[in-house]
């Protein structure tokens, strides 16, 4: 475990600091109306200071390493482009499927073996790299959430070890400084649950450049990672939609209908959230944007596709910007299009999303 927290490394702004300008945090029943987290500008055009990363949505994709192996698996019949083009479409949530050999070996990145193997960074590093690359050619962009899924069986013999692996080749690419980690979350409070309710997120200016990483398991991998204390790990153990976990913060909830009310109690709580637009090629053949439509509703921090932009969906973004302001945590006053310029969103990228076209949109 590594990376315990520094204040020195937080930044202006952050859910620590008390700097002239920033905000008080905002989860639980103090976020959503309250205008303490957001210095207003109108329609000027001018940075919104104090907005948090719980305040805004984001485009992602699903099996964001995936290359189609053919036809003749409709559900896995679906192509990402390399990380890079993706981030540069506006795409700031990544799934990473990761799959262990040996301690100490590099770590594949895989959907399935042999039936399903075709990555567009086929070894954790590359698709790391391949994050950092971007990020320090666009040094303002916003936070980039990374989701590890364990494909590999929970070893109790060598699961530590492992673990270790993975912090290794993680910290190898992405230096502390530039990860957002459980640590500085929690600060001094019993837990990361608890030290959410009381700090909240760091704000979008202090967290401009860096990743948040998530351990995407609910079972002995996530058990084991917890129990090595998770607030000097790197990773934020996924929730699920479990308010009273005491390492509450992040959840996956993937169905924007039936994980409703769901979604909405974390969102309301401040916690991070990703959600679906579309699941196995159903919608995207289809041509249903019914759950696309309802995902953009949800309030779900990121919004995970199969087809970021482009293809038979075609979820994309707002114009200009990777992000929206997340509909239920939007600060009173602030306008959902008139005061889009005034988000000053990713500094560093242009034209990061077309306009779109379709009736799923995220705008701001």
């Amino acid at each position: 475990m590594a990376c315990a927290p520094n204040p020195a490394d937080i930044g202006p702004g952050s859910a620590s600091s008390t700097d002239a300008g920033t905000a008080a945090p905002t989860t639980g029943a103090t976020t959503g109306a309250s205008t303490e987290s957001v210095t207003e500008t109108g329609s000027t055009g001018a940075p919104v200071i104090g907005l948090r990363l719980h305040q805004l949505q984001a485009m992602g994709t699903h099996n964001s390493y995936h290359i189609s192996s053919g036809k003749s698996v409709k559900d896995l019949n679906y192509t990402h482009k390399p990380v890079p083009e993706q981030l540069a479409n506006g795409v700031r949530q990544f799934e990473f499927d990761i799959n262990f050999k040996a301690p100490g070996e590099p770590i594949e990145v895989y959907h399935l073996g042999l039936l399903d193997e075709m990555s567009n960074c086929p070894q954790l590093k590359d698709c790391l790299q391949g994050i950092r690359g971007w990020s320090d050619e666009h040094p303002g962009h916003h936070l980039v959430y990374v989701m590890l899924e364990f494909k590999t069986a929970y070893n109790a013999v060598l699961g530590d070890e492992l673990l270790a692996t993975l912090e290794q080749e993680l910290l190898a690419v992405w230096p502390c400084e530039r990860i957002v980690t459980p640590g500085e979350i929690q600060g001094d409070a019993a837990t990361l649950r608890d030290g959410l309710a009381a700090n909240g997120w760091p704000t979008i200016e202090a967290s401009r450049g860096k990743i948040l990483l998530v351990l995407h398991d609910s079972g002995k991998w996530r058990d084991s990672y917890i129990e090595q204390g998770v607030a000097a790990g790197l990773l934020f153990p996924d929730a699920f939609g479990d308010l009273m976990a005491p390492f509450a913060a992040v959840h996956t909830l993937n169905d924007p209908t039936g994980d409703a009310d769901a979604i909405a109690a974390a969102v309301d709580a401040g916690h991070l959230v990703r959600t679906r637009a579309d699941s196995d090629n159903v919608e995207p053949f289809a041509g249903d944007y019914t759950r696309a439509t309802a995902a953009l509703a949800s309030g779900a921090t990121f919004i995970s596709t199969d087809y970021p932009g482009r293809g038979r969906l075609r979820v994309r973004g707002p114009r200009r910007h990777a992000l929206a302001l997340q509909p239920a945590q939007r600060p009173a006053g602030l306008h959902p299009r008139r005061d889009r310029g005034a988000l000053s969103l990713d500094r560093g990228s242009t034209s990061l999303l077309r306009r779109q076209r379709l009736g799923a949109r995220m705008t701001c």
